[in-house]
């Protein structure tokens, strides 16, 4: 054996000449480690770049950010909501709709009209609210089709103007707020800075006068925080109402999960509920640890690897499709919540919904391929009621327009447009 190896060794190790011929390139325990450490120092390059040109555009406000007007506070928001953090915002606000089902205040109503506990009907509900704060939020807000969804928001509201509680708009606009901030400081790969929370702020405070209710509006944004923990110290509590609500949202979030997989999926979803007693408000047992151990270390892990081994989005989300030739507005499957509404009946969306559904939905049929515009979303039954009013609301909207350059457009705001 010894002489083979001896006889091995110069046919596998090449000549000094043989080396001089023929110069090698680096090996690769070299070029590996080389390309890995330039990329992970090319990610630290990138990571906060955009988050440094927009504080050095609004550093003047970075001492009192509560000056800046709503079409600023768009500028900062998106950022976070469609470059850095889209995903936990998104998750966020999701949990703030689904803590609103924990006052005692507003669920009899949501049972009654049967919108959020009817399995027919909360699939279309959740969607048209996603619609709705997409066009809000992501959207120009003075544009022709966010002053058409804002009005349509404030008709279906006046409907049941008689037996909402105008405070419970500003609890849930202070979930709206607070949720997704406290989602992403806690598991993202980042914290959101104060510029940033005070600009969400600032926007939503600006839907809340077009919605009708500034008047009950906290100043400032720990006012608001201070303002909701009080609130819901006198009406969170539990009621059989809020426990349909609740079940019938943890029933659509398990649409798509296999039936062997609802008893974990479903303790996972009490989980994300970690605050004790938001969990008590909707009836829900508390999670055992391994379950919030599991989310909170899978969140974790995701926002670490998404610090340190991503490279930035090159560009932002874009959830706000252009309207068609035809006028309507035709949603992307790739930002279908649970049920594929306003989705064109194409062969291509077929194919992406069929396969991000496991075969369970496809456009089209009862879902409307026909697309959607702003004036007629809502209940199915409202569909077609409440056109004429809004399109005069939205009409009324242009004389509250803020110009790009911060100089008004019209006169101001002169009455609230909340009906």
């Amino acid at each position: 054996m010894d002489s083979l190896h001896n006889f091995t060794i110069p046919i596998l190790q090449p000549s000094d000449g043989e080396w001089a011929a023929h110069p090698a390139s680096p090996p690769w325990r070299i070029i590996v480690p080389t390309a890995v450490a330039c990329y992970l120092a090319l990610v630290q390059l990138l990571r906060f770049r955009a988050l440094r040109a927009i504080e050095r555009k609004y550093g003047a406000y970075a001492a009192d950010p509560y000056k800046l007007n709503y079409r600023q506070a768009a500028e900062i928001m998106r950022l976070h909501q469609l470059r850095d953090t889209p995903f936990l915002f998104y998750f966020g606000t999701q949990w703030a709709l689904v803590k609103s089902y924990g006052m005692a205040t507003g669920t009899p109503l949501l049972v009654r009209t049967r919108q959020l506990c009817d399995p027919g009907r909360v699939g279309r509900r959740a969607e048209d609210t996603a619609i709705l704060l997409v066009e809000l939020l992501v959207g120009d807000l003075d544009s022709e089709r966010a002053r058409r969804a804002m009005a349509r928001l404030n008709w279906m509201h006046g409907r049941y103007a008689s037996r909402i509680v105008r405070a419970d708009y500003v609890h849930t606009l202070a979930l709206f707020v607070l949720e997704p901030a406290r989602w992403i400081d806690r598991y993202d790969w980042r914290a959101l800075t104060r510029l940033e929370k005070v600009a969400y702020f600032v926007y939503w405070r600006e839907l809340a006068k077009r919605m009708g209710f500034d008047d009950l509006m906290p100043e400032t944004l720990e006012a608001l925080e201070e303002w909701k923990r009080d609130y819901e110290a006198k009406h969170m509590y539990f009621i059989p109402e809020n426990r349909m609500v609740a079940e019938a949202t943890v029933d659509l979030f398990l649409r798509s999960v296999p039936g062997f997989l609802h008893g974990v999926m479903r303790t996972l979803f009490v989980s994300f509920i970690d605050e004790k007693p938001v969990r008590d408000a909707l009836g829900f047992p508390d999670p055992p640890f391994w379950a919030s151990a599991l989310t909170a270390g899978f969140f974790r892990l995701r926002g670490f690897v998404i610090r340190y081994f991503f490279l930035p989005r090159p560009a932002p989300m874009d959830p706000l499709p252009p309207p068609a030739k035809d006028g309507r507005i035709y949603r992307s499957p790739r930002f279908v919540g649970f049920e594929p509404w306003y989705v064109a009946d194409t062969w291509y969306n077929r194919i992406i919904l069929w396969l991000t559904s496991g075969g369970k939905v496809v456009p089209g049929g009862k879902y409307q391929g026909r697309g959607y515009v702003p004036e007629e979303l809502g209940p199915v039954e409202f569909e077609k009621l409440g056109k004429e009013e809004v399109l005069k609301q939205a009409e009324a909207m242009k004389e509250y327009a803020v110009s790009e350059k911060d100089d008004p457009i019209g006169t101001g705001c002169p009455f609230s447009f909340g009906f």
